[in-house]
């Protein structure tokens, strides 16, 4: 393993020194950072490298951006993706019935997005919902006088003043944020200190164990700091008197993992569920607290980034036109990695309005809106790096389909859809060389 000297990095989560480099993906652009072509010049990049941590198995990214740069001005607007709101919804009124009694209880979101998760916690009558985002331009949406909107870092600070102000919370949120946190300890110190005795701190992230299963690199960028595996949690929450009663994965974002915590002295401590008790013997059975398991992992990424490209240079070769789908931050990470340029794709489409006329970093797509599709001369094939919604951009794209047009899923297997039934440019993935198909 390689250990970091002096002046390296050190774990986020433990300040230990034993950091084995898992994955360099050189100097990139932030993956969230949309520009105008005006803003190309003065484009800025930043070192970006994955570690493991071998004192408390933490895989985190080691390269720090200030919070302030990536999360002030933000792109991604929950609300906007049909399937993320039937998730919250579903969430809500999962944690209400178990955890909650509404007209008496007091939930605190950090990183509240738009109000997704907190308008349907409203709905149920929950008597005070705080919701707690840095991103100016995404909490302005949130128009909901039930809710109590604070723009800005939930710190020690603000955790102080929320229980002045409304008395210990009984249920922190926190959903796909807690994988964001530079200060990572700080954070968590928050969560203690405003979560009442009884408590419940619910929060989910990417599972690492869907990272590696899946090859899924694609998650991996600056504003993704952290690749959370029930070890790693649980080590991390011990520090602070806390500790992991149950777990629940869902499959939002191509496999997360929900965590439900609670402080030791809490009446849930007493009973950990057996799936928790599993979890933590299949990870160890499968070496997620063992560096090698992740060395494995990287390699077989650089042998999917070869086939992609492969793929992509064959299309291209035969004339035909691609463009990619999903402006997202997994796009840019795959973009970037891959080395994918304009001689692979033309442009980018995504589904957010706010997204459109502006451009990816570094590659520099030009973004538009769908309704592009429904041109006369539509590209042949769509490179779906939102492909963890596929099901959703497939219902919403069927006249594309019915004209004739193609999708390409990059994970986790490499695949064309609709299968061909004749000779064509994917004959190659159908006879097993790139991967399975659809």
């Amino acid at each position: 393993m390689e250990t970091r000297g002096s002046n390296e990095p050190v774990c986020s989560f433990c300040g230990g020194k034993q950091l084995g480099l898992v994955m360099d993906f050189g100097d990139v652009g932030l993956a969230g950072a949309f520009l105008k072509p005006e803003q190309f010049a003065a484009e800025p990049s930043f070192p970006m490298r994955l570690h493991f941590c071998a004192a408390c198995y933490a895989v985190q990214v080691t390269d720090r951006i200030p919070s302030e740069i990536m999360f002030r001005n933000y792109f991604y607007f929950s609300s906007s993706i049909g399937t993320l709101r039937d998730h919250f919804r579903d969430y809500a009124a999962e944690v209400t019935k178990r955890f909650l009694d509404p007209a008496n209880a007091t939930v605190l979101e950090f990183g509240c997005n738009d109000g997704v998760l907190l308008r349907p916690l409203a709905e149920a009558g929950v008597r005070t919902l705080i919701g707690i985002d840095p991103a100016s331009n995404v909490v302005a949406t949130i128009d909901d006088p039930r809710i109590k909107v604070i723009n800005d870092f939930f710190t020690e600070e603000l955790a102080r003043e929320i229980v002045v102000r409304h008395g210990k919370v009984d249920l922190i949120l926190a959903s796909n944020v807690y994988a964001h946190i530079p200060d990572i300890q700080g954070t968590t110190r928050a969560v203690a200190e405003a979560l009442h005795g009884d408590g419940v701190f619910a929060f989910e992230v990417h599972y690492l164990g869907k990272v590696i299963d899946e090859l899924q690199y694609d998650m991996i960028y600056h504003e993704h700091l952290y690749y959370y595996s029930l070890l790693s949690v649980m080590n991390h929450l011990a520090r602070y008197d806390m500790m992991v009663f149950d777990i629940k994965p869902v499959p939002i974002h191509a496999g997360s993992m929900r965590f439900y915590a609670c402080k030791k002295s809490s009446k849930h401590g007493g009973s950990v569920s057996p799936a928790v008790k599993a979890l933590e013997a299949k990870e160890r059975a499968r070496g997620f607290d063992r560096y090698e398991t992740f060395v494995e992992f990287s390699s077989a990424v650089a042998a999917h980034r070869a086939r992609l490209i492969e793929l992509l240079g064959e299309l291209r070769a035969q004339g035909c036109r691609i463009a990619g789908y999903g402006a997202s931050g997994r796009a840019n990470s795959m973009i970037q990695y891959c080395g994918i340029n304009h001689d692979h794709l033309e442009c980018m489409i995504d589904d957010a309005p706010a997204k459109a006329g502006f451009y990816t970093p570094r590659s520099h797509f030009e973004i538009f809106p769908s309704s592009v599709l429904d041109c006369d001369n539509p590209p042949d094939y769509l490179l779906i790096f939102a492909w963890s919604f596929f099901d959703e951009i497939r219902k919403r794209n069927e006249k594309y389909l019915a004209k004739g047009g193609r999708m390409i899923l990059p994970l986790p297997e490499l695949s064309i859809f609709p299968r061909a039934v004749t000779a064509s440019p994917d004959a190659a993935l159908q006879q097993g060389q790139h991967g399975t198909s659809k």
